[in-house]
């Protein structure tokens, strides 16, 4: 799910979604960040993807906004029995909700690993309470999937390198930024950190998607509803 199309046929909603491979040791694990605010076009996109949700693993939820968790209560009908599903800190109904449908709310208020080279960087919300997902790459370092980047995209980059004791290898997701002008200071931190693949979307406006592009150059990565990324192997 996201704000704009990729493949053609696949519908979009303001929201965000990313289903997530992980490949570590031979094994497949499929997590599911965020879930838009739309069962219907999850479900949709999802069938057209030909993806089956019913595999996924782990849900992770970015932060408490209905464009991120609005489709969670369906999901809850059709994801097996006791799947954890991460969130930035608790919220008694959803949490209630969650135990009554017989999976497993687990709030992240500091770093947590979800499993092997999977983590989150625990809430860093002023406000808004948010946290992102961390992917250890082999070969490569730390991919960061942010949602809306709430705390800033800068501080949870500067989050992720404490947590991992690495460098970070690309960044995907909702910057939440509008102007040209945010565009190319995040565009030039990026830029200094080494920052090899930066995937702006949601809530990241035209205006400082272009100036980011401008500013990190090869290392921008359109994205889309549909697009598939590949990265690496999990180290």
């Amino acid at each position: 799910m996201d704000n704009d199309p990729w493949l053609e046929g696949l519908r979009v909603s303001w929201g965000l979604s990313f289903y997530v491979e992980v490949f570590s040791k031979g094994a497949r694990h499929i997590l599911l960040m965020d879930t838009g605010g739309s069962p219907d076009l999850l479900l949709e996109n999802a069938s057209k993807l030909h993806l089956n949700l019913r595999e996924v693993e782990t849900v992770f939820i970015s932060h408490w906004h209905a464009d991120h968790c609005g489709a969670l209560d369906h999901l809850l009908g059709i994801l097996p029995t006791s799947t954890p599903i991460y969130f930035p800190s608790e919220n008694s109904s959803w949490f209630r909700r969650i135990r009554e449908a017989g999976k497993v709310p687990i709030a992240c208020a500091g770093p947590v690993r979800l499993m092997e080279g999977v983590w989150s960087t625990g809430n860093l919300g002023r406000g808004i309470a948010e946290h992102s997902l961390m992917v250890n790459v082999e070969r490569k370092g730390l991919l960061l999937l942010v949602g809306c980047s709430h705390p800033g995209v800068l501080r949870i980059l500067r989050r992720a390198r404490e947590v991992s004791g690495g460098s970070v290898y690309g960044v995907i997701g909702g910057f939440h930024i509008s102007s040209a002008r945010e565009g190319a200071r995040v565009g030039r931190a990026l830029r200094e950190m080494d920052v090899r693949l930066v995937s702006p979307c949601h809530c990241t406006r035209p205006p400082a998607r272009r100036e980011i592009k401008r500013v990190v150059g090869e290392a921008y990565v359109e994205n889309g509803v549909g697009r598939v990324l590949s990265i690496g192997s999990l180290g």
